[in-house]
């Protein structure tokens, strides 16, 4: 069997409404609208996707989100295993991030900020090939995912806030949101590496990016105009206090679209 099975179930710890979507089949969905970024802007509303693999009964409702990239980076043997229903949809593309040979995460290492640092460093050619097509995506919202949605689709996520200039305390913030809708398959170990989704860990790994390969930036190879381009694609500029913000939702109106892990699926 091919990469971590892990099982979704319902939580008593929310993740916050504002950014947890009900798309039915995903428990791990989330659009990362309104994560602050340096100077002030924030990642604008609809921009940004990620989430455990799709299933059939979720299609409609991801592309009723205004998704018009999906990046499935699963290896070509999940695909084959699990095909995603949008498969040969326009708007589909499968663009694995692991070698071929590492076909179990938990092999890669024995803690996930070990793991993460191998995906890096063996990587990073396929990891910017993903950040070159969020970069280049049409108009719309691009949806990123694995398996689970937690690591593959962690740090590609991390990698891809990192450009538009989120801090890393709120990109670890929103990487650990995952534990509240994740539970490990039986075993020691794999409740072992469940209990380290947390902020320190993706913490770590940033730390580990900089300090091994100088940030993202030069990790990635990226030219300045495809930075440039991501992070204008992802990002809108600060509001301006006197006008009210269209994208904050009275909470006294319920959001159907919107739900928590004690809600979803």
């Amino acid at each position: 069997m091919l990469i971590m099975k892990e099982t979704f179930v319902r939580q008593e710890s929310p993740m916050p409404v504002a950014t947890a979507l009900r798309w039915p089949g995903c428990d791990n969905a989330r659009d990362l609208a309104g994560l602050p970024t340096s100077g002030g802007g924030r990642i604008r509303k609809g921009a940004l996707f990620r989430s455990d693999r799709p299933r059939p009964a979720g299609v409609e409702a991801v592309l009723a989100s205004g998704v018009r990239l999906l990046i499935d980076l699963r290896l070509p043997a999940e695909c084959a295993a699990d095909p995603s229903p949008l498969a040969g949809h326009p708007v589909y593309r499968n663009l694995p991030v692991l070698r071929e040979e590492d076909t179990v995460l938990e092999a890669m290492a024995e803690t996930l900020p070990g793991i993460y640092r191998a995906i890096l460093d063996r990587g990073a050619d396929r990891i910017a090939r993903v950040l070159t097509a969020i970069a280049l995506a049409p108009p719309g919202g691009v949806l990123v995912h694995c398996h689970a949605g937690r690591d593959r689709t962690g740090l590609v996520v991390a990698l891809a806030l990192t450009l538009a200039g989120v801090p890393d305390e709120e990109i670890a913030r929103d990487y650990a949101r995952t534990a509240a809708c994740l539970t490990p398959d039986p075993g020691e170990r794999a409740r072992r590496l469940a209990a380290q989704i947390t902020a320190d860990t993706m913490l770590e790994t940033l730390a580990y990016l900089r300090e091994r390969y100088g940030g993202a930036v030069p990790y990635l190879g990226l030219d300045e105009s495809l930075s440039s381009r991501l992070k204008t694609r992802l990002t809108e500029a600060p509001p301006d206090p006197s006008t009210p913000d269209p994208s904050t939702p009275d909470p006294s109106t319920p959001d159907p679209s919107i739900a928590d892990c004690s809600t979803a699926g």
